[in-house]
């Protein structure tokens, strides 16, 4: 299999190829694979004067180094991100909604429990939904609207998935291959 030195593959294997490792931040040993770690370094950790990190892509997805229009630059060799985050109060903008009712009517038949023909009522006898709908002719119904209400969060939170779907298959990097010439 002709592949570079520090090239990263994907392989639907439940093993590493001979002479590739698993992408898994493995500690290596800078005298065991002198041209891996002159490729990579310590991109991905370890001491200089002896070892080396290989990039941990368990449970993560590779994404392209740069940026773009808009995009956040990513370097190569950083990691971020996590599997689950806890959605606080903090984390949702504040918002209104404008409501509109009608306030009290002698005349029609209130009800305590909403159904669908049912709109938002203060009767005088103060029921709180109301089975007849207003018109514009109702002369006993004065419109009204009320200010807008906001919401509120309730304290705490309870972590939430943020995983897309996902197959999940063997990051490898090749330990021993053809040396990439640097342009």
């Amino acid at each position: 299999m002709d592949a570079f030195t520090g090239e990263i593959r994907l392989f639907p294997y439940n093993f590493a190829p001979q002479n590739w490792a698993y992408c898994d931040g493995s500690l290596l040993l800078t005298q065991q694979y002198p041209a891996l770690f002159s490729i990579i370094g310590n991109l991905y950790g370890g001491n200089p004067a002896r070892d080396f990190n290989l990039p941990n892509l368990n449970g993560r997805v590779a994404m392209g180094a740069g940026n773009g229009v808009g995009l956040t630059n990513r370097t190569v060799g950083n990691a971020t991100g996590a599997d689950q985050v806890t959605i606080l109060p903090a984390n949702f903008a504040g918002h209104s909604h404008a409501v509109q009712a009608r306030d009290g009517s002698d005349n029609a038949t209130a009800q305590d429990e909403p159904s669908g023909s049912a709109y938002l009522a203060q009767p005088r006898n103060v029921r709180l939904y109301n089975a007849i709908a207003p018109t514009a002719s109702s002369p006993s119904l004065d419109p009204y609207t009320l200010p807008p209400v906001g919401t509120s969060a309730a304290a705490g939170g309870t972590p939430r998935n943020t995983l897309q779907p996902f197959q999940t298959l063997a990051y490898c990097i090749c330990l021993d291959g053809e040396y990439p010439i640097k342009p």
